[in-house]
């Protein structure tokens, strides 16, 4: 019989294999997209930056928690645990770093042009970069602490000064990490509830311009702007509902009980997001048969043009360009 460690064991390894398999694969049609000379979006810069931040999630924190599960305590040293968890922290700050970025700038995009938001509008690719550096920047001198003061596994009664994860152990923090930490979350999601409360808003007025009109003169343009407007509302959405609990469920470990099923709930919470994320971006990435498009379209061309020249000239039907030789032809 499965005792409750190997069952939680089997979740969590279902759990970071599906989101690291989910995150690749969104991950991957990206780069085809770039390598196939496509036209990038701004939001696409911001968007594979979050979905590396996922994967570093899923790995750093999804594998120390699978091997726990399964018995393992004392895997790691000092060394592994300074880099585990600085990597889960980084992760975890890019993460609502780059989801606050995306609410933010999709607002401005999709501000109208009597706005005082349209203003940045030509901005936004240099903004983008500016913004996703400030965040890299940001999240590496907040997490300097980190590596300072994580260890590796100790066996410990007094559960006051410690803060453990079992394989694991934190001493005590300085308290300008905590003021820190918790001001660049307060910051970001008030930023995100403030954009998303401003895109409702706007994609409110536009339902009931389509009401009134009660016509399809809206061009395909404004449509994917709203689809695209709906994801990152539904992403933002995702992540403030389980930030929210996985912070409960930490309070909760910190003021009252210290045990190791609140632990595993709180590791479930913080892996949800990246898991679940790349499914929500899923339906709005580049499809493979539009990545392809392109050289269709000149093969099509050259069986056409070797069709064309196989009538007029039979002698031009075994080179690579018909058309070219046949006008060489022509011209002698």
């Amino acid at each position: 019989m499965l005792t409750i460690y190997v069952c939680i064991g089997i979740f969590l390894l279902f759990q970071t294999t599906i989101g690291i398999l989910a995150n690749f694969f969104l991950l991957s049609l990206y780069i085809l997209n770039f390598l196939s000379g496509h036209k990038l979006r701004p939001l696409n810069l911001i968007l594979t930056q979050l979905i590396l931040a996922n994967i570093t999630m899923l790995v750093s924190k999804g594998n120390p928690e699978i091997l726990q599960a399964f018995g393992l305590s004392y895997f790691l040293d000092d060394v592994g645990c300074k880099m585990i968890f600085f990597l889960h922290r980084m992760a975890q700050g890019l993460s609502i770093c780059f989801t606050c970025l995306l609410c933010s700038f999709q607002a401005i995009s999709i501000s109208p042009s009597d706005s005082t938001l349209s203003e940045l509008k030509a901005r936004i690719p240099e903004l983008i970069s500016t913004s996703c550096l400030f965040c890299w920047i940001l999240n590496i001198l907040i997490e300097i602490p980190v590596p300072i003061f994580v260890k590796g596994p100790r066996i410990t009664t007094n559960n006051t000064n410690k803060s453990n994860a079992i394989y694991c152990s934190m001493g005590i923090l300085i308290d300008v990490y905590f003021i820190m930490t918790s001001l660049r979350n307060v910051l970001c999601v008030g930023l995100m509830f403030w954009t998303s409360s401003y895109m409702v808003i706007l994609l409110h007025r536009h339902h009931q311009q389509v009401q009134n009109i009660h016509s399809t003169s809206f061009s395909s343009r404004t449509l994917a702007e709203v689809r695209a407007t709906q994801t990152i509302l539904l992403l933002m959405g995702i992540f403030v509902c389980f930030y929210f609990l996985h912070s409960i469920t930490l309070i909760f470990l910190t003021y009252l009980d210290h045990n190791l099923y609140g632990l595993t709930i709180s590791a479930v919470l913080s892996l949800c997001f990246p898991t679940l994320s790349p499914f929500v971006l899923l339906p709005r990435a580049p499809k493979l048969h539009s990545l392809t498009r392109k050289d269709t379209g000149s093969h099509n061309v050259l069986k056409f043009e070797y069709r064309i020249a196989r009538v007029i000239s039979p002698a031009c039907t075994h080179v690579s360009h018909p058309m070219k030789v046949l006008f060489t032809r022509k011209k002698n």
